[in-house]
């Protein structure tokens, strides 16, 4: 499954789900044609469902080499790890539509939007910024999980009152995409290196 161009709605109506504990949903680019630059801040545009009142979205976007293997950086937070990062808990998902830009949503958290099960809504996740080259033949991959596990140690988001099992852990939670889904991923692609 591939996340569609915003103006796309070609693509079948598909889904993929994934669970709280540890499960994860993956979106690969086809390998790049030609050396392709992509500087500057992301944003996903998803559209979510839960079996919860509630869901966590932490997004990563990865490299993978020509030969599969995923290229990591140093970052912040870690030695090695995913070229971007974004999170969102989709509860939290009003916008400043005064504020925003379009590759920098405004959450306003003046407003708890708790989820209906079952019932698709959209989120918009602001990405940090990035500046990576990808290589003829690699792969851009966009990882959503509902924990966040690329820097054991640090960074659990396990405390119970914040994010209590039955919510956050236990739950189903599915992307949807293509057809009235315009789920995309906003790229700062640089003019003639792409």
């Amino acid at each position: 499954m591939t996340m569609t161009d915003a103006a796309d709605n070609a693509h079948p109506a598909t889904s993929v789900s994934y669970t709280g504990k540890g499960g994860i949903a993956e979106f690969r680019t086809a390998p790049f044609a030609k050396e392709t630059e992509i500087t500057g801040p992301l944003k996903a545009k998803l559209f979510v469902s839960s079996s919860t009142a509630d869901m966590d979205l932490f997004v990563d976007i990865r490299q993978l080499d020509a030969t599969g293997r995923e290229v990591t950086v140093e970052t912040t937070y870690a030695a090695a790890g995913p070229i971007a990062k974004g999170w969102l808990r989709a509860s939290h998902r009003k916008t400043d539509p005064v504020r925003s830009l379009p590759y920098q949503p405004y959450h306003t958290h003046d407003e708890i939007q708790k989820l209906t099960p079952g019932e698709v809504v959209a989120v918009e996740v602001e990405i940090w910024p990035t500046s990576m080259v990808f290589p003829k033949g690699s792969r851009l991959v966009l990882s959503v999980t509902a924990v966040d596990g690329m820097v054991p140690g640090q960074f659990y988001h396990t405390d119970p009152a914040d994010r209590p099992a039955e919510v956050f852990i236990d739950g189903t939670y599915t992307l949807h995409t293509g057809g009235d889904y315009d789920a995309h991923l906003l790229l700062p692609i640089i003019p003639g290196n792409s």
